[in-house]
């Protein structure tokens, strides 16, 4: 799934789109970054509506990949020492 970003200027909101017969979960903040499915109807609408901008910066890459919220808690418990 290729997702674009774009800069959100609607109301506060949130969808879950069918995206590659998975399922999306996007939160939509005032002035912030999303990334959604350039092609999705649902995207269509936010663009017609003037609620959705195109991101001029480009993508920075992460160094390192994600982890797993399992992975992250138990490095903290590490770092804490608990």
């Amino acid at each position: 799934m290729n997702l674009t970003r774009y800069r959100y200027s609607g109301p506060q909101s949130a969808a879950c789109l069918r995206v590659d017969g998975g399922l999306l979960d996007v939160q939509l903040l005032p002035g912030q970054l999303v990334g959604l499915p350039a092609d999705h109807d649902y995207t269509k609408v936010l663009l017609e509506l003037k609620h959705l901008e195109p991101d001029a910066e480009p993508a920075k890459a992460t160094s390192q990949p994600a982890k797993p919220k399992a992975a992250a808690k138990d490095e903290g418990v590490q770092a804490n020492g608990s």
